[in-house]
């Protein structure tokens, strides 16, 4: 989508000048002018899209005249109580002294009633603040900062001088402020909330926006109630809701479209031919910005535009608002370098990617709408997404207390390759190494002990084994001599056994023989007894000797 001519807002907000085309918002412009008579603070919210921003500027501001207020649109920038003694300064002929670091007053007693006086002074018209994106800091202000603003809020609110706040914020952020409602119990006091434009609205919005007078020279419509009709539908994002921002990007699309497909002397044609089936706010979204980095590419260095985008974007990936320098200084610290980094930004402003806001002395940037800053983050290269993954992982570790264990290192390593950790972070690293190299010496030195003693163990068990199988082997060859000595002595034994076996054999025949011729064997017989007396073979022998005498009675 090229946008350089194209008439439609954009992501731009209606602005003072834009009244003649700023359609569908009437009543609310209205409602929202009777809820500032006679209150001093009043709460405006709404969700995101709804058209806050326009409805102040362009809307709520075209109701007075200059005789009736003085308003200051006050972003936060880089600390919101800074922002408003430099918006006062802006408008004043004697400014305030600011001290060049802080900037804020040098006099520390100046609040902001003083401040305000002092443009009152010299305007003479009522005093509006209007704290725009006012969720910018609850979501990105530190915890002193807050404190300090709603403090100095609530003493402006009480202060004698005449001036009214509106703080604007989205709705889904409201929550965040019951903290600080004991600081400035008016906060809730007095609230306004814009709701989306409804589907009836919308056609209107559009056929009405079709055909302004101040449009008739960029285009011409082909039945504009069937076209409204048309594109309608292609407006609902995923929560079926209608966000005027889209309608006005979807017409620039259209518008684009039709100029593309116009002859070179002829005017853009704007009919329902233009629109495509898989039309929707985020495919647009998405084509437009795929087309204008790859435009940029081309004069820069590949990718070094959606790297300037993805510095301007939160973790939630809503926008930011950054300094040149503060845009630089993050880039380096993701190892880039901008060749010309004013030319880039300008190129980005061109292609309303980027929008300037004046804080203070100097400007700061911001991606057109939150609406693009997601589909930034929705175009993130892997490299980027492991960066923004490694600030939240950081960002943990950061908040976590006491000493980093080697299960963390290991967990944190991977993501150093992508970001280098923040300092405080690194030292905490650097601490849990040492602890974990001291913790690993420790486990080796018990581990060492414990090799040792194990050594020691199984050396007295082989030696014990050893002389239990040394003493083992003694016994049993003890037992094997005592049983070999054993058989040694029933050898001896038996074989004696056997020579008095044969002895008395042979002492039996002789006494036969000398019984057989009738005479007397005494010795014999004697000797025999002898020989019968504990022999294991006794009873054989006096069974035998038994029969001879029973052979020889007398003899016996």
């Amino acid at each position: 989508m090229s946008l350089q001519q194209s008439p439609f807002k954009f992501l731009d907000a209606y602005q003072q000048d834009d009244h003649a085309i700023f359609f569908g918002r009437e009543q609310e412009t209205e409602a929202l002018y009777e809820a500032l008579s006679g209150v001093k603070q009043l709460l405006v919210y709404g969700p995101s899209g709804a058209g806050k921003t326009s409805l102040i500027e362009c809307g709520l501001r075209n109701q007075f005249s200059d005789a009736d207020w003085f308003a200051l649109t006050i972003r936060r920038g880089s600390n919101v109580v800074a922002s408003v003694y430099q918006s006062i300064n802006e408008a004043l002929e004697n400014p305030i002294p600011l001290d060049e670091i802080t900037q804020l007053p040098k006099d520390k007693s100046k609040s902001f009633g003083h401040a305000i006086e002092d443009l009152f002074s010299e305007r003479y018209q009522p005093i509006y603040l209007l704290f725009d994106q006012f969720e910018e800091l609850l979501l990105l202000g530190k915890e002193e900062e807050k404190r300090d603003f709603f403090t100095r809020l609530h003493e402006l609110i009480r202060y004698k001088v005449p001036c009214r706040v509106l703080l604007i914020m989205r709705e889904e952020f409201i929550g965040h402020l019951s903290e600080y409602e004991p600081l400035c119990p008016s906060l809730f006091q007095n609230r306004f909330r814009l709701e989306k434009m409804g589907p009836d609205g919308v056609r209107a919005v559009i056929k009405q926006t079709l055909a302004a007078p101040q449009f008739q020279a960029f285009f011409t419509v082909e039945d504009a109630e069937g076209l409204a009709n048309a594109v309608r539908p292609s407006l609902n994002d995923p929560q079926k809701e209608i966000e005027l921002t889209h309608l006005q990007v979807f017409l620039s699309e259209l518008w684009d479209r039709a100029r593309t497909a116009a002859l070179p002397q002829e005017m853009p044609h704007l009919s329902r031919r233009l629109l495509q089936k898989e039309d929707n706010l985020e495919t647009v979204l998405d084509s437009f910005l795929k087309k204008q980095l790859k435009e940029l590419d081309a004069t820069h260095r590949e990718n070094t535009a959606l790297e300037v985008l993805a510095a301007m974007i939160s973790e939630r990936h809503t926008k930011l608002q950054l300094s040149k320098e503060e845009i630089e200084q993050d880039l380096r610290g993701n190892g880039i370098e901008l060749a010309n980094p004013t030319l880039l930004l300008t190129d980005l402003k061109e292609r309303r990617l980027v929008r300037t806001l004046k804080t203070g002395s100097r400007p700061r940037y911001e991606i057109s709408h939150d609406v693009l800053a997601r589909i930034v983050g929705q175009n993130l290269t892997e490299e980027m997404r492991m960066r923004e993954k490694a600030r939240e992982v950081y960002r943990v570790y950061g908040e976590r207390q006491g000493v980093l264990s080697q299960q963390d290192l290991d967990y944190l390593r991977p993501y150093q390759a992508y970001l280098a950790p923040p300092p405080e972070l690194i030292e905490r690293m650097e601490e849990g190494k040492q602890q974990a190299a001291e913790k690993y010496a420790r486990a080796r030195r018990q581990l060492r002990l414990v090799r040792g003693l194990l050594v020691v163990a199984v050396l007295g068990l082989l030696t014990a084994g050893f002389f239990a199988w040394r003493a083992n082997e003694g016994k049993k060859k003890a037992l094997a001599e005592e049983a070999k000595a054993r058989q040694a002595v029933l050898d001896f034994q038996r074989e004696n056994a056997d020579k008095e076996r044969l002895k008395f054999q042979d002492l039996k025949r002789r006494a036969n023989i000398i019984l057989d011729i009738g005479g007397c064997p005494l010795e014999i017989l004697q000797e025999m007894r002898q020989i019968t007396e504990g022999h294991p073979d006794s009873t054989a022998f006096k069974t035998t000797l038994s029969q001879l005498a029973n052979k020889n009675p007398d003899c016996i």
